[in-house]
């Protein structure tokens, strides 16, 4: 069996997802994953990943770890296994994801991942001047900065390259910088994050392990994506907690 659908987290950010009977090599999910995401870029994709049939897995195209992704995945399972509760493991977290998942109407669902046992460790650190949040949850690592967003794409890049190198972070399966604007009692987010592996490079139009990372560092719930919507988080002391609205917009 094999094949592809486009799912979106609260409005953008879409993944693309080639649904596969076994598990590929590392480099054949990076070669292959890298196209995948080329070809569905214009259908609104930002990411790629694969889901492993045989495995109860979903792997990244760049082995990372990816909360939008995950609860696209779920979605997928659900509808597979006719099952509103599903379990799964993913790329770049060590534990089983434990998804609930509730159809709205044809293509809409509202997804809430859980991810038992996540890290999230926290490292303010100074950076030109600035103090910056270094949070890191294992397959991701995301530097958060409270500032408003450098709208140019070549001062975000630069910035975003910058902080790479300084923090040593080049190695890192996929690294994002969360720039965090407060708005009274709100959050707007604006995550540009880069894989390595696949070398792709985005601006994400909503991003969860974004959220996560925010919602740590502000210890607010409610986080407002670039589309204006909202992905929620919450972080216990063994256990991290996403949700959002999804919506298959491609499926063949």
């Amino acid at each position: 069996m094999s094949s592809m659908v486009v799912i979106t987290a609260a409005g953008g950010n879409g993944t693309a997802i080639e649904i596969i009977d076994d598990p590929l090599t590392r480099t054949e999910y990076s070669s292959r994953g890298r196209l995948l995401g080329e070809r569905m870029e214009k259908l609104g994709a930002e990411q790629a990943g694969f889901l492993v049939l045989s495995q109860g897995h979903f792997e990244m195209a760049g082995g990372e770890f990816c909360g939008n992704a995950s609860r696209a995945a779920a979605v997928l399972f659900s509808e597979l296994r006719n099952a509103r509760d599903v379990n799964f493991t993913v790329s770049g977290f060590k534990g089983t994801v434990c998804a609930t998942v509730d159809k709205q109407m044809d293509g809409k669902y509202s997804v809430c991942c859980r991810f038992p046992g996540m890290s999230v460790d926290i490292r303010p650190t100074k950076s030109c001047e600035q103090t910056v949040d270094v949070v890191d949850l294992g397959g991701i690592v995301h530097v958060v900065i409270e500032d408003k967003f450098p709208v140019q794409q070549d001062a975000y890049q630069e910035i975003h390259h910058r902080l790479t190198e300084e923090l040593n972070l080049r190695k890192r399966d996929a690294v994002g910088v969360v720039w965090v604007e407060r708005k009274g009692d709100s959050v707007d987010i604006h995550p540009v994050v880069w894989v390595r592996s696949v070398d792709t490079f985005f601006y994400e139009s909503s991003c969860g392990s974004g959220t996560i990372a925010a919602c740590a560092v502000t210890g607010v719930s409610d986080i407002v994506q670039p589309t204006g919507k909202i992905i929620w988080a919450e972080i216990n002391d063994d256990l991290v907690s996403l949700k959002s609205d999804m919506e298959v917009i491609y499926s063949n």
